[in-house]
Parts: structure tokens; C-alpha cells; sequence
């Protein structure tokens, strides 16, 4: 039986609201909507071929996500996130990924299977120039990953932390290089995950999450900005 990858986003029922929000996640995700862009909402309603009402109750669901920014008599804007802000995310997700990591539970060989096929999609899409589809995937592995876990209300906490990251570690995605490093990096968590080595499996994943932000400066505390490597040597000294 397949297993089903939860979606970040719980969406209201209806399907043209439920569509405009798929889509403008997608366009946030993959940078079509920049940090700080405002919303024009007719010309998105006429793109996406809907009326202003759907489109505004899927705007006010990324609103509540944290996604978009409304403002009064303004509308709505891609939120921005600070040097310091995308270093308490990535934190936040060191803590609770590695939580994950030490307590799933190891899959079976159809999940292993499942997890395969999934990255062997991304592997598909690496050299294609439009990357949106790998995004989605990339994702899609990370959800599976997260259903082996019987913690869920940790597992909602870490998709939300991821819906607030993509728009901005997912900008790794722009290079060929870093595509097919990423899969090159799932390989060698599906391989620990079927080894059901858990040792193996932590340095995987960490090692993975340090590439996921590779060149990103983080500003800690009013310290300054330092790289992922330093702030992690400096807090492991605290």
C-alpha cells in the first residue's frame, strides 16, 4: 500500500480555493513571488481564472501560515525573513529533526521502495532549467521521511518550519551543482535509513541540512553574521 505524504498546508475545502493556494505556494516556493512582492490580486485572479473571493481566502491562509504579510488598506505581501530569523528556523529544525532521527521508526521495504522512486523522480528533473517540480519532490521526500515518526505533533511543527524555509534554502535549486548534490545526499540517507543505522543516518541528515544552506550568513544575537559552520562551533562552546 502506498503511503501518504501530508501536505505542510491544510487548505479549506473548495477546489478553486484550494488550487490558488497550491499555486501561490508553488510561486513563493520557487521565488516566482520575491520576499517583500506585493500581491496584485486582479491580475492573479485573471492568471489563475478564478474570482477575487477564492483567491483572497487562499491569501489569507498563507497569511495565517506566516507566508504573506497582510496589511490594512494595502494588501498582501511575500513576508520577508532576516538574517536572524532564518537562523532561529534552521535552529528550531536542527533541534527537532534530529529528535525525529533518533526515534523513527525503520521503514519496511515498500517504503524504502517509495522513497527510491520519489528521489529517482528528483534525479529526473536535475537538468531541467524550471526546477519547480524538484522542489516539490524534495519536499515530498522529506514529508515521507516524517510519516516513520510517531510524533505527530512534532512532524507538523518541523512542515511548517519547512513551508517557512523554502523560499529561501530552496534557492539552492538555481544550480545544476547543488540539484544533484541534493540527490546524491537522499541516496545516503534511503542507504542508512536500510542499513537501519541510526549513527549513520544523524551525520546523513545533518550533513544534508548544512547543504541546504550552504553560503547563507546568519546573524545571531546581535553578534554579527557567521556562517552556519562558526555559529554551530561557537554554540556547542556556550
Amino acid at each position: 500500500m502506498m503511503k501518504t505524504v501530508t501536505s505542510p498546508i491544510k487548505p479549506p475545502i473548495g477546489g478553486a480555493v484550494e488550487s490558488a493556494l497550491q499555486r501561490l505556494l508553488m510561486m513563493i516556493m520557487c521565488g516566482e513571488l520575491s520576499p517583500g512582492e506585493q500581491i496584485r490580486q486582479q491580475e492573479m485572479a485573471g492568471q489563475f481564472g478564478i474570482s477575487r473571493v477564492p483567491l483572497r481566502e487562499a491569501l489569507n491562509v498563507l497569511a495565517q501560515q506566516s507566508l504573506l504579510v497582510h496589511r490594512p488598506n494595502q494588501g498582501y505581501f511575500v513576508a520577508k525573513r532576516g538574517p536572524g530569523e532564518l537562523a532561529q528556523i534552521r535552529r528550531m529544525l536542527h533541534l527537532l529533526e534530529n529528535e525525529i532521527m533518533r526515534t523513527l521508526i525503520w521503514p519496511t521495504e515498500a517504503e524504502l521502495a517509495q522513497l527510491r522512486s520519489i528521489n529517482d523522480s528528483i534525479r529526473a528533473t536535475v537538468e531541467q532549467e524550471y526546477w519547480a517540480e524538484l522542489q516539490r519532490l524534495n519536499r515530498d521526500f522529506h514529508n515521507f521521511i516524517l510519516t516513520l515518526s510517531p510524533f505527530q505533533l512534532i512532524t507538523e511543527e518541523i512542515r511548517r518550519l519547512f513551508t517557512l524555509a523554502d523560499p529561501f534554502f530552496g534557492a539552492k535549486f538555481q544550480r545544476a551543482s547543488a540539484r544533484a548534490l541534493t540527490v546524491q545526499e537522499h541516496d545516503l540517507i534511503i542507504g542508512a535509513l536500510a542499513l537501519k543505522d541510526r549513527s549513520a543516518l544523524m551525520q546523513a541528515v545533518e550533513a544534508h541540512r548544512y547543504s541546504n544552506v550552504e553560503g547563507l550568513t546568519q546573524t545571531i544575537a546581535g553578534q554579527g553574521s557567521v556562517t552556519p559552520s562558526a555559529w554551530e562551533a561557537a554554540r556547542t562552546k556556550a
